[in-house]
């Protein structure tokens, strides 16, 4: 049985940078981005004032009590027509079993019930079959394809869109609140 109540988003703070630069770095996750080479503090420190000065993106960390595990960020929101894109990572390699999901189903409830947006979307490189499942397990549907969209390995590559709507939210969220209980 999971506890809820042990996990929280917070608001990144430059004290989180050097962590949050650690798990970007890391093969595991940098493989799985759009920009892929080894992020140097020094571009990392300018992202952070880049995006703090910037409120179509927000970005949180997630805890349990107070341990840091893993990032969430919205960007390119939308509040004329009410959307924004998420990406997100697990950078704490021995985080709780589910932890990424209890991560998806709170920022997903931050960006619908606080945030009032209708529509969520992702993009997800088409060789990532576990961020797709991911996805569809907290109800995201595929919108299409972008085909060769992105350069990964000298190699061009599908991107897959994804999105959920806020009215799919609440039924996803139950299922997923049975299944971990």
């Amino acid at each position: 049985m999971v506890d809820l109540s042990k996990y929280a988003l917070k608001e990144l703070e430059e004290s989180d940078l050097k962590l949050i630069l650690n798990w970007r770095n890391s093969k595991r996750i940098r493989n799985l981005m759009y920009t892929d080479h080894e992020i140097t503090m020094t571009e990392h420190e300018r992202w952070f004032q880049r995006i703090t000065k910037d409120d179509s993106n927000l970005f949180k960390l997630l805890l349990y009590g107070n341990r840091r595990l893993g990032l969430v960020n919205f960007s390119n929101i939308d509040k004329m027509n009410n959307k924004c894109y998420w990406g997100f990572y697990i950078g704490d390699l021995e985080a709780p079993r589910g932890s990424g999901t209890i991560m998806g189903m709170l920022a997903l409830d931050l960006v619908f019930e606080k945030m009032g947006l209708r529509k969520v979307c992702a993009e997800v490189l088409e060789f990532n079959s576990s961020s797709i499942r991911y996805h569809k397990k907290l109800g995201f549907k595929e919108e299409g394809r972008f085909i060769q969209h992105v350069i990964k390995n000298n190699q061009y590559i599908d991107v897959i869109p994804m999105a959920i709507f806020s009215h799919q939210w609440k039924d996803v969220k139950k299922k997923i609140l049975t299944n971990i209980r």
